[in-house]
């Protein structure tokens, strides 16, 4: 854990009393997101390395939002709480449009994943009844 510390970067100095508290409390919800993806994907580094190559490449190049939601999208597919709280890296002139869009995923994901409940239930139902194809 001491290495772990280490690695972070220092939370910002916010010494500017006349700045905004808006956006610490912003900063602060987009370090945590961050941290919980790491956590999250602990497993699958390719992911968190993934998600943190999108956020660069919109910085860099200055995709288009749409191209970057996508790309959100499609990596965090199925987590829904992911998806609804990426909107805190976004810029206020795209929260709109990227809030559907990704509330929009979060529902997919969330269908997807109660089917799958569904199918998984109905596959334990159907062993405790016999087994698939016991009525031969």
């Amino acid at each position: 854990q001491m290495q772990q510390r280490q690695q972070q970067p220092p939370p910002p100095q916010r010494q500017d009393p006349a700045g905004s508290q808006h956006q610490p409390a912003e900063f602060d919800h987009a370090i945590n997101y961050v941290t919980n993806i790491k956590h999250k994907f602990a497993a699958e580094p390719e992911k968190y390395k993934a998600f943190l190559d999108i956020l660069q490449t919109y910085q860099r190049e200055q995709k288009e939002i749409k191209e970057v939601l996508e790309q959100v999208s499609t990596l965090f597919a199925d987590h829904p709480d992911l998806l609804k709280k990426f909107t805190y890296f976004l810029p206020d002139a795209v929260q709109v449009q990227a809030k559907e869009r990704l509330d929009r995923a979060a529902r997919e994901s969330e269908l997807r994943a109660q089917a799958r409940a569904q199918e998984k239930a109905a596959g334990r139902r159907q062993q405790r009844r016999g087994g698939y194809g016991a009525e031969q």
